[in-house]
């Protein structure tokens, strides 16, 4: 089984190679300089002759490349290129090499605004981000390859992961600013939930999704079912920090919003399992990787 992780420099790249590569026959793929010695290729998605190259004798694509959130809106254009003009590349080379199967990480905030708690897969989507547009049109391409060449899928539908490695983000922002004595912003109360998951939990999953048909074909949520304030995550990390946070409270967001948890009942049924880390300990580990560092 030949596997290409494309996007390995990554926050959860880097995460699923820990995981991933002593199992499989990996090949890993991205922009930057890399640590990894064997079988690994500087590529850009955006580049069609690259992409038809390395994907020569594949059996399973990991495609993690992802313009992110926060750049979509002062960088629209290079939102697309990369996110969904990457694709397209990615799945015509694909369908040129007859690779068998595409796993893409989706993301929990193309639906936009959830109508009710938790959020099923088949919740209307109505995006409130150029990334969300991108994510929600990346879906319906890879069904469409699907439909039109066979080329199988697997879409995880990421809530709020977190977790080593990763640098941006709302619980690298609280232990940067714990660690630098600056005050953390809090929009509002801070009393919106969501759903954080613990990266290392993940990584089960895109296993059984490489060595079996399990998951062909699906749109699945990938969260814990558990929802817990900005608040509670502040008050975790500075437990385990041994520090006292300084909260600046801003005013409320336009358009925030207030509550969004995973329905994982999909993702029990095709894996008989859901991500298990519990809030509190995967916090600890975070914190404790965040200081080896």
């Amino acid at each position: 089984m030949h596997v290409i992780i494309l996007g390995s420099e990554g926050f959860v790249g880097k995460n699923l190679v820990e995981y991933l590569q002593p199992k499989f026959n990996l090949i890993t793929s991205d922009l930057y300089e890399s640590q990894i010695q064997n079988n690994y290729f500087r590529v850009d998605i955006r580049n069609f002759n690259e992409l038809k190259k390395i994907l020569q004798n594949i059996d399973v694509v990991i495609d993690l490349v992802a313009n992110n959130l926060a750049s979509s809106f002062d960088q629209v254009v290079e939102n697309a290129r990369v996110n969904i003009i990457g694709l397209l590349n990615i799945l015509e080379a694909a369908r040129i090499n007859n690779v068998k199967k595409i796993i893409f990480p989706s993301a929990s905030s193309m639906i936009g605004v959830a109508n009710h708690n938790p959020v099923q897969e088949n919740h209307p989507a109505y995006p409130k981000t150029p990334y969300g547009v991108t994510k929600l049109a990346s879906e319906h391409y890879l069904r469409i390859y699907k439909e039109l060449y066979g080329i199988d899928f697997v879409i995880f539908r990421f809530f709020n992961i977190y977790g080593p490695h990763q640098l941006n983000g709302l619980i690298p922002n609280i232990i940067f600013k714990m660690k630098k004595k600056e005050p953390i912003q809090v929009f509002g109360k801070g009393n919106q939930i969501r759903d954080y998951v613990f990266i290392k939990d993940i990584a089960r999953f895109f296993e059984k999704t490489i060595t079996s048909n399990v998951a062909n074909n699906q749109f699945v949520n990938m969260g814990t079912g558990i929802g817990s304030t900005v608040i509670n995550v502040i008050k975790t990390i500075s437990k385990h920090m041994h520090m006292e946070p300084s909260i600046e409270h801003k005013q409320e967001r336009l358009g925030e919003i207030s509550n969004f948890v995973a329905d994982t009942t999909l993702l029990r049924k095709l894996f008989g399992s859901v991500p298990d880390t519990s809030l509190d300990s995967g916090l600890k580990q975070t914190v404790e990787w965040y200081n080896s560092q």
